[in-house]
């Protein structure tokens, strides 16, 4: 069962919770905060009715480690690197870094219980209708929402814009996503050739997950794709996040990249084939 928790954080911390600027608590392993878990509720003292809801909890060893995995800006906003572990090591001295670093992914709940309204825009079709400046803008955010990934695979803006950009007009590549009251929400890019069925990028914007978008954008790559098992690959850190689609739709785990292989920092893991 689902509990809540209630929290102290510092007002400009708050503030960028609020406002989705912070996306990522930082906390060190006291028994308190080994207790939260994901589907949990956080509030914070001080502040007035707030409550955020624990999208996802996960645990490193060290605070530059999560700061590796995770980066700074969801974590710290406008800080750099060392500035950011400065500041994580002068709240936690050493002894309670130890403890372990827990990573709390969180989003504000609203009391807007309104449906959002959802609408798929697929590259190819709007070069079809010749909504140019429209391709060309979803193309932009499609990116642009997806940019942290570089943090991962370092080539990820030249492959996009080198490979999936064009093979959009060759049928070899596809763009889908997802835009709800107007803006961008989600995204997927798509390979279709006669080597590989794959769903290379999959991207839920943590203030509109767990709404039922991801497995509406899933279906709608099968669909283009023309399976319910394509090829992808999926960061170590991250197949939590990715467990319940794995499961639904029966992904079978067929490979293990060792770290090296995209990034110095995690393993992939690759289902429905090899890379």
């Amino acid at each position: 069962m689902a509990k809540k928790h209630v929290w102290r954080v510092k007002k400009e911390y708050f503030r960028q919770l609020k406002n989705g600027s912070k996306s990522l608590e930082i906390r060190v392993g006291y028994s308190q905060i080994k207790k939260v878990k994901q589907g949990d509720t956080i509030a914070f003292e001080n502040y007035g009715p707030n409550e955020f809801d624990v999208l996802r909890v996960s645990v490193y060893d060290s605070f530059k480690r999560m700061l590796e995995v995770e980066g700074v800006d969801k974590a710290l906003p406008g800080m750099t690197f060392d500035g950011a572990l400065r500041t994580l090591r002068d709240i936690y001295p050493r002894d309670k870094e130890s403890l372990g670093v827990y990573v709390f992914e969180l989003r504000f709940k609203t009391n807007n219980t309104k449906k959002p309204t959802l609408e798929f825009l697929k590259a190819s079709d709007l070069l079809k209708a010749e909504r140019n400046k429209t391709f060309s803008k979803m193309i932009a955010e499609s990116y642009m929402i997806t940019d942290w990934i570089c943090e991962d695979y370092p080539s990820h803006c030249n492959h996009f814009y080198s490979k999936y950009v064009p093979g959009i007009f060759d049928g070899k590549r596809e763009v889908i996503s997802c835009y709800t009251d107007g803006k961008i929400a989600a995204t997927a890019f798509l390979k279709k050739d006669e080597t590989e069925l794959k769903i290379s990028t999959l991207f839920v914007k943590p203030e509109y997950q767990k709404r039922g978008i991801a497995t509406a954008l899933v279906e709608r790559c099968f669909e283009w794709l023309g399976t319910t098992k394509p090829l992808i690959t999926i960061a170590d850190y991250k197949l939590d996040q990715f467990s319940g689609i794995i499961k639904k739709y029966g992904w079978e785990e067929t490979q293990v990249l060792d770290a090296g292989y995209y990034n110095d920092h995690s393993r992939e893991h690759a289902f429905n084939g090899t890379i």
